[in-house]
């Protein structure tokens, strides 16, 4: 296992007011994993709301042939798929540190 600097150990009980430094980290994954998923979150309602439908409604209906394989278009595809797998991932995160974080 990798250690951690008395530094960063010093500042993680700072952060989380956590003196066991591994539920330290812990809550630090565990609070970072929620910012992110708010932000994947955010990112797949904007384009929901832009395109009028869900990532799989776009995908199913091969919308990016449909709207002529613009860079746009494509470029928003890649970035909600980015957003829904990391909806997924950190939803993994989140329910796995939850316990240990309450």
């Amino acid at each position: 296992m990798a250690s951690i600097s008395a530094e960063m150990v010093n500042i993680t009980r700072k952060l989380v007011s956590e003196e066991n430094i591994e539920r330290g980290v812990a809550k630090l994954l565990y609070n970072e994993a929620r910012r992110k998923l708010i932000d994947y979150e955010l990112l797949d309602r904007n384009l929901a709301k832009k395109y009028g439908m869900s990532f799989e409604e776009f995908r199913e209906k091969k919308m990016i042939e449909k709207l002529g394989y613009t860079w746009e278009v494509e470029k928003d595809y890649q970035n909600w798929e980015i957003a829904r797998d990391g909806i997924e991932t950190m939803e993994e995160i989140i329910e796995k540190y939850r316990g240990i974080c309450r």
